[in-house]
């Protein structure tokens, strides 16, 4: 059984037959038209079939008009949820760093150019990956210059053959 909506239901009475009660407002598909049927531009196009051979398709099906789709609902909860998720996940690490810390609290000493200095494992470790982590920022932040540098060199080269072309 087919859905009141669904494209594949024929329009009408019983598949392949009229429904009287519902008028005709177009002609039913010919030879020529019938979107099944083989093009006479194409050299390797089937033969025509006889009027009567079935055309896998009921006579009165017609295809369903474009229906606007909705707009998806807002999900998430907006800017607000983001920022919250946020601060939970953030908290979750600093839990987890913290954790880190204090199982790793044997001193190990370091040596940085000529300064000399101890320091608990964890917090070396942790340091480490901020700095780290702050080195990645900065080549991102070049690199970001620099493809809005390019950006701002390609606006004015739009705008210039824009002003041309007036």
């Amino acid at each position: 059984m087919t859905a009141p909506d669904d494209p594949t239901r024929p329009v009408g009475g019983e598949a392949g037959r009229p429904d009287p009660a519902v008028p005709r407002t177009e002609a039913p598909y010919s030879d020529a038209s019938r979107a099944d049927a083989p093009r006479a531009e194409s050299p390797s196009a089937e033969p025509a079939r006889p009027a009567d051979a079935p055309t896998g398709r009921p006579a009165t099906e017609r295809p369903a008009p474009a229906e606007p789709t909705p707009e998806a609902p807002a999900g998430g909860g907006g800017k607000t949820a983001g920022v919250w998720i946020g601060l939970i996940l953030g908290a979750i690490v600093l839990v987890l760093l913290l954790i880190f810390v204090i199982q790793n609290n044997q001193t190990a000493r370091f040596d940085y150019f000529s300064a000399q200095f101890d320091l608990p494992l964890g917090v070396a470790m942790l340091l480490a990956a901020i700095a780290g982590a702050l080195i990645m920022a900065l080549v991102g932040s070049v690199r970001m210059f620099q493809m809005s540098w390019t950006i701002r060199k390609l606006r004015k080269q739009q705008e210039k053959i824009h002003r041309a072309t007036r």
